[in-house]
């Protein structure tokens, strides 16, 4: 088996409950359950390495749940690209960890 990372938007998770099919050598009823995605164009590095991002969407296609291993966030960027782009938030352990911080600010009462 190779490993392949690739993204895309889940668009809805599907679950099917087929009945028995002895026609078709199917003796037992069968339950699927299948993950809806359009895949992120031109998406195709690793987030555990370097900053991932996309401008279009592409192809939409069906993949069983069990072929999705992780799932992440992604933010839409104005700054780089004329049209913007989205960029891949992993919040896994990885290389290169997404850090969000903070700030604390102080408000004074004006009671």
């Amino acid at each position: 088996m190779v490993k392949v990372s690739g993204y895309g938007r889940l668009n809805f998770i599907l679950a099917l409950n087929l009945p028995a099919a002895p026609k078709f050598g199917v003796d037992e009823p069968q339950f699927y359950i299948l993950a809806h995605i359009t895949e992120a164009k031109n998406a195709r590095r690793d987030t555990l390495i370097e900053w991932v991002s996309y401008i279009k969407l592409g192809r939409s296609f069906v993949l069983d749940i069990t072929s999705v291993k992780h799932f992440v966030g992604r933010v839409e960027t104005q700054g780089e690209k004329a049209g913007g782009e989205w960029v891949i938030v992993d919040r896994g352990e990885s290389l290169c960890p997404t850090v969000i911080r903070r700030e604390e600010e102080g408000f004074e009462d004006n009671d």
